[in-house]
């Protein structure tokens, strides 16, 4: 059954049928499904339970369900120049970073690669740092949209996201 809607590949209002390509479903006109093959859905078939029991399941207590340790709508990220404030707060307190690594219980090449901004730090390091140093390393992530959202119009398909990743690849050298 094909309905007339955007085809997910190029864009085109057009009658669309379910293919799939590389394990996934995506509805597509009849110029893009070329490039995947058919879905048909076939309808569960119910087999019923061949065994009944006369005697009641004893219940088992019920389990509170505990929300989510993080909150990842509110969730921190780290400040941009990390590692300089970092430095220069060790600095300040007159330690070296051999020093601050063993107060801190973490390997020096560590810490100095923290510093470099080369290596993200894990939230338990973050933690351990800023109770040593006593300043923050995290902030509120902000509301005010993504990259995502400010950089791809919302009608962009798979097959336009595909040409500017082509496009890219062919600038470089």
């Amino acid at each position: 059954m094909s309905r007339i809607q955007p085809c997910e590949m190029c864009g085109v209002e057009a009658p669309v049928t379910l293919i799939e390509i590389d394990h996934v479903e995506l509805h597509a006109c009849p110029k893009c499904a070329r490039f995947g093959k058919p879905v048909i859905r076939r309808p569960k078939k119910r087999i019923p339970s061949p065994v009944t029991r006369s005697v009641p399941l004893k219940k088992s207590p019920s389990r509170t369900i505990s929300p989510p340790k993080k909150d990842f709508l509110h969730d921190k990220i780290l400040v941009d120049g990390y590692g300089q404030l970092i430095q220069e707060s060790r600095r300040e307190r007159g330690l070296g970073r051999a020093e601050f690594a063993q107060l801190i219980k973490e390997k020096e090449t560590l810490l100095a690669r923290i510093e470099a901004e080369k290596v993200l730090p894990t939230d338990r390091v973050v933690a351990k740092i800023e109770r040593e140093l006593d300043i923050e390393l995290k902030t509120e992530v902000s509301d005010e949209g993504s990259f995502i959202e400010d950089t791809i119009p919302r009608s962009t398909t798979i097959g336009s996201i595909a040409k500017i990743k082509r496009k890219k690849s062919n600038k470089s050298p």
